[in-house]
């Protein structure tokens, strides 16, 4: 059994023929958006701009995306009212906490048909390029399928959820214009020979010369620095090697608790009636206990 949120979304066939038909269509301008699409050159600039102009939002990061609720969003701007916004968790701070997200766009995109490996695992850990070219394939997703719909409020469509700061107000268009809202706040009326006025700019204040650099006086005094960039160099090597192990044994409990929940999906939908609570206890355990990955998901199997 593959995992949850990675497999490939498949389409799914509408009781209604006219919601079946656009369904279908709506798969098949997803399933063309290839990787040489123009949408997989745009630079993280103009994507963080993209975003925030869409949805009214603030980021500052593609890695903010990880979450999977800003994802939700643009599939819902595109098509209102196929993702259940209102199970989004935008303040969903740990991987755990996105993969709900994922499955709410996993819905939406059941209901529309669309076909598109989603690598969650990789999304949730909040890595700049897995997150860069998800939302590049979002980007030429939503220019696909003609933008975002012009009546679409992004803000009443997160009212009444608990939101992040860069989510809580139009911060994007904000940040759109205040290079040009700067320029005009640097211009004032100056008056002409006829009695007219004209912008005259203010005098910008010049940032004061930096004090030059206090120069070394003694060779001790040389040694004795090095010494400290050599100490802070190995402090950060050890704090480093103390983040790779808490990241290792961060995604070693990870997938157990994925193998555990694979479980228990397999035995909801195949409950079979032999069963007892003595072996579930017993395919629990052997997941817990797996030497290797491998043992562990055919105990979840």
């Amino acid at each position: 059994q593959e995992l949850p949120g990675s497999a490939k979304f498949a389409s799914t066939k509408s009781k209604h023929p006219l919601l079946g038909n656009m369904a279908r269509n709506i798969g098949r301008t997803a399933s063309t958006v290839g990787m040489m699409e123009g949408a997989f050159f745009v630079s993280r600039t103009d994507l963080l701009q993209w975003v925030n102009k869409t949805l009214q939002v603030s980021l500052t990061k593609v890695e903010q995306c990880a979450s999977g609720a800003i994802y939700c969003q643009i599939i819902d701007a595109c098509h209102p009212g196929s993702v259940q916004m209102r199970k989004v968790n935008w303040v969903a701070k740990a991987d755990h906490e996105f993969i709900p997200n994922y499955k709410v766009m996993q819905a939406a995109f059941d209901k529309l048909g669309i076909e598109r490996h989603v690598p969650v695992e990789m999304l949730v850990r909040a890595k700049y390029q897995d997150n860069l070219e998800f939302l590049q394939w979002i980007k030429c997703f939503a220019e696909k399928e003609g933008s975002v719909r012009d009546d679409y409020d992004p803000v009443a469509a997160r009212e009444g959820k608990p939101v992040p700061a860069w989510a809580k107000s139009a911060g994007g268009v904000a940040s759109l214009t205040s290079a040009g809202a700067l320029e005009k706040e640097n211009l004032r009326p100056r008056q002409v020979a006829k009695g007219g006025y004209e912008a005259e700019r203010k005098p910008v204040a010049k940032a004061a010369p930096k004090a030059a650099a206090k120069p070394i006086e003694s060779s001790g005094e040389m040694e004795a620095l090095k010494a400290k960039v050599e100490s802070q160099q190995e402090a950060m090597q050890e704090l480093k090697a103390t983040l790779d192990g808490l990241e290792r044994e961060r995604d070693y409990y990870f997938r157990k608790l994925r193998n555990v929940e694979i479980l228990c999906s397999t035995l909801e939908a195949n409950m079979e009636p032999s069963l007892t609570a003595e072996k579930i206890v017993a395919d629990v355990q052997g997941i817990l206990y797996a030497e290797n990955e491998e043992d562990g998901q055919a105990a979840a199997q």
